[in-house]
Order: structure tokens, then C-alpha cells, then sequence
């Protein structure tokens, strides 16, 4: 991991209309870094990333992209820097997912001929990287939620970005999906050096997969650093307005929280 932090925030605030949705959030990300941003409803987590995307802009503070201020990008260099995968996907027209995946290079697009001399090799190793190949021909629409979230972060892979931004990526998968999906985008960290930041409600899921943790609560940031220090009790406990029982899973070593009811039974 390098020294030099490839995304700096410093005081961000954020308001939509009379309300106040961030306040004051300042954190530095480096290259390779793996980071969840978590917090209930409402704390802002998807509104921070969208200013980090570029898609918002934030009322105070600064945001920078590789020491350079983030408003002294144009769309096409900023795409070339960030790649955002939203919520909600929706693609109407019949696309293949190879076509989905080359939609990525748009950035790199140049000139009047519109040339692009890396396309070929990074669509390919793209869809290598999401195991995409056996679905290549098939139409976007006609694809399981897994799947085209693989293909959606396929076409991210091959836009060649440094920085990866996730919104809720798995909210609509089941267990051995989510779990593909995080095994993918840690060894994208690990392996590519891409810096990796993702918004998720699952916590259990993030202390997983995710060496650092931002825990949001009321548009501010109320800890930031590794699971094991960002989940302790009393504070999941004020943030989320639920008693837990925090404990190590003995199969990954990694921290999980356990909601239960009032009266102190274990909830199902």
C-alpha cells in the first residue's frame, strides 16, 4: 500500500434542502485499501459516495482525487480515476453482457474515430476477473442479480479505474453471491491494488471482508478503523438503537454481531 492517499476529504458537509445530511466528515483512503462504509438508515453512507463519484456536489469542504482537487477533473479523466456501481441497475435495451462490459471503456474513447488501442485486452481481462466468459452472448436482462452485478463491476474492471465506489452491491443476493461478490473485490484490493470502497447494511459481511470499517450516524463519521475497533458493543448499540451480543467467528477470525430482543433471548 502506498503512503500517499489517493482520496482526501476534509470537513465535507452536504445539505438537501433545510436538512443537514453529512456534517464535518473528514478521512483520507490509500491505494489497495479495502474500506466499508456502514451506519443505519439515513445516516448518509450513499450521498457521501456519490460526492466521492462525482455525481453531487458537497456544500463545504474539500473533496481531492490524487492530490488534485475533484472539481478540476472533466467526466471522461474523473471516469478514467472512479468507477461507481449504484443501487439499482437498470439497463433496457438488449444488451449483451459483453456489450455491458465494453461500456467501460468509454473513458479511454479518443478522437474523432473514437480509437481506443487497449479496449480489446481489457474487456477480456475483465471479464476473466468476474468469470464472465461463459455468459458473453447472453442478454443483460435475461441474467440472475448476481450476474449482472458481476457484469456491471465487470464493466467498472474494464474502465480501468483506480478507485471503486459500491452501493450496496449485494442488498439483493443471496449468502453464496454476497460472499462471491466480496471474494472478488478483496483480491481486486489485494492483487490489482484498486482501492476498494463500499457502502453495505450487512456489517457482518464487512467486518469479513473489510480491514476498515467507516461507521456513519447522523451524517457523521462516529469511528473509523479496523472491525475489531469500529464494532464494540456500546457503540453498535447507540448507533443502531438495538442491543447485540458481539463475539469472533471461529471459521474466518472475524468479528460478528449478533441482534437480540429485550428480554435478553437470542433473536431468530
Amino acid at each position: 500500500m502506498m503512503n500517499n492517499a489517493v482520496l482526501k476529504l476534509d470537513d465535507i458537509n452536504f445539505a438537501f434542502e433545510e436538512n443537514q445530511v453529512l456534517k464535518d466528515i473528514s478521512c483520507s483512503v490509500f491505494q489497495g485499501e479495502f474500506m466499508g462504509i456502514i451506519g443505519p438508515n439515513g445516516a448518509g453512507k450513499s450521498t457521501l459516495i456519490k460526492l466521492i463519484a462525482g455525481l453531487s456536489t458537497a456544500g463545504a469542504g474539500k473533496i481531492q482525487l490524487f492530490n488534485q482537487p475533484i472539481g478540476q477533473f472533466d467526466k471522461k479523466s474523473l471516469a478514467r480515476r472512479i468507477g461507481y456501481v449504484p443501487q439499482h441497475i437498470d439497463i433496457s435495451f438488449p444488451f449483451t453482457v459483453e456489450e455491458v462490459v465494453a461500456m467501460g471503456r468509454y473513458p479511454h474513447l479518443r478522437g474523432f474515430i473514437n480509437k481506443d488501442t487497449g479496449a480489446a485486452q481489457s474487456i477480456e481481462k475483465a471479464m476473466q476477473w468476474m468469470d464472465l466468459q461463459p455468459l458473453r452472448h447472453r442478454p443483460f436482462n435475461a441474467l440472475s442479480g448476481g450476474e449482472k452485478q458481476r457484469t456491471v463491476i465487470g464493466s467498472v474492471l474494464a474502465q480501468e479505474a483506480d478507485i471503486f465506489l459500491l452501493d450496496e452491491p449485494t442488498s439483493a443476493l443471496d449468502l453464496n453471491h454476497q460472499q462471491g461478490i466480496y471474494r472478488r473485490l478483496k483480491r481486486l484490493s489485494a492483487e490489482e491494488g484498486k482501492t476498494i470502497i463500499i457502502v453495505t447494511h450487512d456489517v457482518n459481511l464487512a467486518a469479513q471482508f473489510c480491514p476498515r470499517l467507516f461507521l456513519m450516524h447522523q451524517g457523521r463519521c462516529v469511528r473509523d478503523g479496523a472491525p475489531q475497533d469500529v464494532l464494540q458493543f456500546r457503540l453498535i448499540e447507540e448507533v443502531y438503537g438495538v442491543k447485540v451480543y458481539i463475539d469472533i467467528n471461529p471459521f474466518t477470525d472475524s468479528v460478528y454481531i449478533l441482534p437480540y430482543d429485550s428480554d435478553e433471548n437470542l433473536a431468530l
